[in-house]
């Protein structure tokens, strides 16, 4: 025996990729998916499978079997998770039986050799030179496994072939039929595993693995220093939601956002602060009427009041103090003594940034705010108002004119 037989499964794989990665359903999710991909939740993509079929035992003397004899059957359950579109790990049972031969070298030929006693042989099974082992062969086995159907054609929730070659270690015990012997061994296995797509949720699958072992694990030690286990099954695997897998997308870059929103709050500031000060000039110009000296005084004088404008910062609709303030001194100023005046009250966004339905939404919560402190001033005003949505009707280069609630 050679150490090559543990890749001979894997070769194939490299002549049925072109084949399998053609094989797709076409159908709306037919779109091929490139990482980096997103990472997934632990209980997605999972993935259980039964099957069945055959082992095949290769020992240092099985050549002396028949070969129809050296088959046995096969079955294998497990379950695994696929980490990435292309990685893979499964836990899993394999095995059931097994056949070989024991070789009894002292025997003369052509007379069959006497039963030398091993655990493993039924004496009723003789042929030339030693007897038929029958054994149960049980292992527990972890698989590492790589999609290369995803690897290297990208990812396909519908392609209909996917092969997945994987390496495995694990424990493997062997027992007579009666189970009054056995024997522990470490095993190795190198495989290929085929899914052919039923549905999104269902695969038939096809294993076809190779399994290195002590070579006394059938308590027949002579020759070579390992021995093998061929296995093919043939079986179905079920695949828990979430079933597929969605590419990352790179990080937005919003620093230009935030720069703009810190110059478009700095001049806000000021703009309050100006407001402020006007404030503060009115409260000394009302101050002065008290010594004799003739002043303007809100509510007293009538004019003709210039438009007035509160601007909002993108994607806002609260109104900080000093705005709150400004609002109130021009109802004081301008609308208390313009009460036969009809005051045209316009709430808008910028149509440049935001959804239709948004700006509209958001055009109105602006209105009424402002609507809100001239209300909470008292008074009966006559007051015709509009919401703009979004517009550009105040500029067309800067759109943060826009955001805005215009008194006119």
């Amino acid at each position: 025996m050679n150490i090559k037989k543990l890749f001979i499964t894997a070769a194939a794989c490299v002549f049925a990729f072109a084949s399998a990665n053609a094989q797709v359903i076409k159908g709306a999710e037919a779109q091929t998916l490139r990482g980096p991909y997103e990472t997934n939740r632990l209980f997605d993509n999972v993935f259980i499978g039964a099957a069945g079929g055959v082992n095949y035992y290769q020992g240092e003397q099985d050549l002396h079997l028949d070969f129809k004899d050296r088959f046995a059957p096969a079955v294998q359950g497990y379950i695994g998770k696929w980490i990435t579109p292309s990685f893979g790990i499964r836990l899993g049972y394999y095995g059931i039986k097994s056949a070989g031969f024991y070789y009894n070298v002292d025997a003369a030929s052509p007379a069959p050799p006497a039963w030398a006693g091993s655990p493993y042989v039924d004496p009723v099974d003789s042929y030339d030179w030693g007897y038929k082992q029958k054994m149960h062969l049980h292992q527990v086995r972890g698989d590492l496994m790589w999609n290369i159907s995803n690897a290297i054609g990208g990812y396909r929730s519908d392609r209909f072939w996917d092969i997945a070659p994987y390496l495995g270690a694990g424990v493997g015990v062997i027992t007579d039929p009666k189970g009054d012997n056995h024997n522990t061994e470490l095993v190795v296995a190198a495989g290929i595993y085929n899914m052919f797509r039923v549905c999104s949720a269902l695969d038939i699958t096809l294993d076809i693995s190779q399994t290195v072992i002590q070579q006394s694990w059938d308590a027949h030690v002579a020759g070579s220093r390992q021995e093998y286990v061929g296995t093919i099954t043939l079986g179905l695997a079920y695949q828990f939601k979430n079933r597929s897998f969605s590419r990352a997308h790179a990080p937005v870059d919003i620093t230009p956002f935030n720069n703009k929103i810190k110059d478009l709050s700095k001049a806000l500031d000021d703009i309050n602060a100006k407001n402020k000060k006007l404030a503060d000039d009115l409260e000394a110009e009302k101050a002065k009427k008290g010594k004799g000296e003739t002043v303007y005084v809100p509510g007293e004088t009538k004019y003709n009041p210039a438009p007035f404008a509160v601007y909002f910062p993108l994607g806002k609709s609260t109104l900080t103090d000093a705005q709150k303030n400004s609002i109130k001194y021009f109802v004081e100023t301008s609308m208390a003594t313009n009460k036969d005046r009809v005051f045209e009250i316009d709430g808008a966004a910028d149509s440049a940034t935001g959804s239709a339905k948004t700006n509209e939404k958001l055009g109105q919560a602006r209105l009424d705010a402002v609507l809100n402190v001239i209300k909470s001033c008292g008074g009966n005003y006559k007051i015709n108002e509009k919401n703009l949505g979004g517009t550009m009707e105040f500029s067309q280069t800067d759109k943060t004119l826009n955001r805005v609630v215009v008194i006119k």
